[in-house]
This record gives structure tokens, C-alpha cells and sequence, in this order.
């Protein structure tokens, strides 16, 4: 019966609209900022979350759900029913054969270095190439076609879809002695099929070209490859698990271990946005604690009137710690549905862009970004209100 007496009159005294006095006003105010400072913490979680995705989008357009190297990080000798075993392992849906290797580039006077990816036709069902391409569609290479990444393209002004925009790859010769006489090993000639983005478009220079063609080019022998790359039914660590357990003397990685080091730095920047917006919600509740002090000074005389009807100092304290509790509550709820309206509004309308690109700005709504919004503005809320509370304890 105290708890719901104690219940009743702290929402009395919360929505009371008889008498506006400063309370009230002070009341109505932390509610504001507090709702501002929720709205904004699960919003700018939701951007990052956003961006996070944004990024990973294109580590998954290079990167494969698993990828099986040497354990030397030398060139990988495996033999084509080895390939075979590995595509029927459970789970696995596909797998490509992908050499690697570095190269000189040059379109008349122009020269750069850039990567080669040599790829077989499998390389398209293993990453979402896809999705990258900005000019023309990836298709089945020969030793005469390629696609290069927008940067390359650009530095070197090469000519798409014609014989007369071939430009020479070559590789730096070995024999230290003669470098200067004779600095390439090999040298071919290609032409650009298309042109695809990459993570960094002004500094990455990459080519995708054939499987046979970067063969030739960098010397493999047959049944050796730098690495493969293995498409998955979205189970990765049992397909892991499976494929370590058949070729123990492999190195296997999955898409997270690939990008160990950027999953790391968005994690930590991630843990340092919560700590930021955590703290800003906190000094926002200290309105709290000013609006339940006054409200304890206001009432005063109605404290000692329930005091004489029998209720105690801990019943007392509970009242105003409950009104502390709906200051907080409301601003997370209104700030909370606020929010959630404007993320569902940029995913569906994208009202708002990068500035400088015509790109929406990520957003991503995540459960486990409203948990940590809750789980802050639980703590708060407790703190905030103890504090404020307290003050009922000196009224004789």
C-alpha cells in the first residue's frame, strides 16, 4: 500500500499542471535535455554503425568469407583434388584459385606500380565484385583483358575496350648483377574490360587479370597459387574447423581475421563514442538532481504533512527517487522514439547526405545499440535520482 501511495504522488507531483511554478518549468526543462541527449547518443551510434558497415562493404568485395594460405606466407603448391576435397566440405559453396603478385605498369610515359590479382572463373562467386564496379561488368578474363581499379585508370589514362589502349605490365627482374641492363623479367600487354572502386580510390592501384595470364607473368608452376579464396553458406568457423581438421598445414582466415586490425580500430572507436555520449547523458542528468532537490524544498511543508500522517524518511526518499526515476524515464522515451523516427526516415528517404558526395549517410538501427542506450540510461537514471533524493533526508 506505501509503495503505491509513494508511486501515486510522485507522479502527482510530475504531472501536475495546476501550478507552473519554477519546479515545474526546471521539471519540463531536464526532460528536454535529457531526451536530447538520449536522441543523440542512439544516433550517432546508429551513423557509426552505418559507416561501420559502409567500410566493411568493401573489405568484403576483396576479402572471401575464408581465405587458405601457406603457413610459410610462401606460394601455396595444392593439388586439384586437394581443391576438390575442400568444395565438398560442409558449408563451403565455392572456391577460387588467386595468385598474387606486384607489377610495373606503363601507358606511354606513364608509369606506376600495382598489384595483380590473377583469378579464375569461380572469383566472382567467392566476393561481390560486383558490387565495386563502376564502369562495364565483370565477365570471364582472357590473356589479353583485365579490369583496373579507377585510380590506376586515372594516373595512367588508359583507354577502355579498345586494342589501341593496350598498356605493358612487367615484373622486376631477380638478377641484382644486370637490374640496370635489363631491370624487367617479363612484359606482356593488356587492355581494360571495365574499371572497379577500392577501399582507398586515390591511392590503391589494382588489376584483376586471368588466372593463366599472372601464371606466365610471375612464374607459378602448375598446382601453385598465393592463396584461395572460399565462399560459405554464412557458416564460417564450422567450415574452418572442417577444412583445418583435412589440411592442418594450411593457414586459414576468416573474414574478421583478414581485417584483424581494422575490426580493432573500429571497435576501440567504437568504445569511445559510448564512453563520450555516456558522459554527456550523465552531466545532462544533473538537472535531475537539481529539479528533485527543489522539488524536496518546494514540498516541504507537504513532506512534514506526510510525515505526521505516518509515513517515514525511507518512504519519503522513495517518493522523490521515484520522481527522479520519470524525469529520466521520459527523456529516454522521447528521446529513444525520436530518433528511431529520423534512422528509419534516412534509411528509407535519405534526407540527408556526405557532405561534398551524392551519397546518403549510412545508418544502421541496431538492437544492440538501443541495449547500450538503455542499459547507460538505467544507471544514470539510479544515480541521478539517489543523488537528488538524498536531500529529503535533512528535512526534520
Amino acid at each position: 500500500m506505501i509503495v503505491k501511495s509513494t508511486t501515486f504522488i510522485a507522479f502527482k507531483y510530475f504531472f501536475s499542471k495546476k501550478n507552473y511554478t519554477i519546479v515545474y518549468i526546471i521539471s519540463l526543462f531536464s526532460v528536454l535535455v535529457l531526451s536530447i541527449a538520449n536522441f543523440s547518443f542512439l544516433t550517432i551510434l546508429s551513423v557509426f554503425s552505418g559507416l561501420e558497415e559502409y567500410s566493411l562493404s568493401f573489405s568484403k568485395s576483396f576479402d572471401p568469407d575464408l581465405k587458405l594460405r601457406s603457413m610459410s606466407g610462401n606460394r601455396l603448391k595444392i593439388t586439384e583434388n586437394d581443391i576438390q576435397l575442400i568444395r565438398e566440405v560442409e558449408g563451403v559453396t565455392s572456391v577460387s584459385k588467386i595468385i598474387l603478385g606486384k607489377a610495373v605498369i606503363q601507358n606511354g610515359d606513364k608509369t606506376e606500380f600495382a598489384e595483380i590479382l590473377g583469378v579464375d572463373d569461380e572469383f566472382s562467386s567467392v566476393i561481390l565484385i560486383d558490387s565495386i564496379m563502376e564502369v562495364g561488368s565483370f565477365s570471364k578474363l582472357d590473356n589479353y583483358t583485365s579490369f583496373t581499379s579507377s585510380s590506376l585508370s586515372q594516373k595512367l589514362d588508359l583507354t577502355l575496350y579498345n586494342a589501341s589502349g593496350q598498356y605493358f605490365v612487367s615484373t622486376l627482374s631477380d638478377d641484382y648483377l644486370n637490374f640496370f641492363i635489363q631491370p624487367f623479367n617479363r612484359s606482356e600487354t593488356l587492355i581494360s574490360n571495365g574499371l572497379f572502386r577500392t577501399r582507398d580510390d586515390d591511392n590503391e592501384n589494382k588489376i584483376i587479370v586471368s588466372l593463366p595470364f599472372a601464371s606466365k607473368l610471375f612464374g607459378f608452376e602448375k598446382n601453385t597459387y598465393s592463396e584461395l579464396f572460399i565462399k560459405t553458406n554464412g557458416e564460417l568457423n564450422l567450415a574452418k574447423e572442417k577444412i583445418k581438421s583435412s589440411f592442418p598445414q594450411y593457414s586459414i582466415l576468416t573474414h574478421k581475421e583478414q581485417n584483424e586490425t581494422l575490426f580493432k580500430i573500429m571497435q576501440s572507436e567504437r568504445l569511445v563514442i559510448i564512453a563520450i555520449m555516456f558522459f554527456i547523458v550523465l552531466v545532462s542528468a544533473f538537472n535531475v538532481i537539481a529539479t528533485v532537490s527543489m522539488l524536496i524544498i518546494e514540498k516541504e511543508a507537504n513532506i512534514k504533512t506526510l510525515r505526521a500522517l505516518g509515513m517515514n524518511r525511507k518512504e519519503i526518499f522513495q517518493l522523490f527517487f521515484k520522481h527522479g526515476l520519470l524525469i529520466n524515464l521520459s527523456g529516454l522515451i522521447i528521446g529513444l522514439f525520436l530518433s528511431i523516427i529520423l534512422i528509419y526516415i534516412q534509411i528509407n528517404f535519405s534526407i540527408i547526405s556526405i557532405p561534398g558526395l551524392d551519397v546518403p549517410y549510412p545508418v544502421s538501427l541496431k538492437a544492440g545499440n538501443i541495449g547500450v542506450l538503455m542499459i547507460s540510461a538505467f544507471f544514470i537514471s539510479v544515480f541521478s535520482s539517489y543523488l537528488g533524493a538524498l536531500a529529503s533526508r535533512k528535512i526534520s
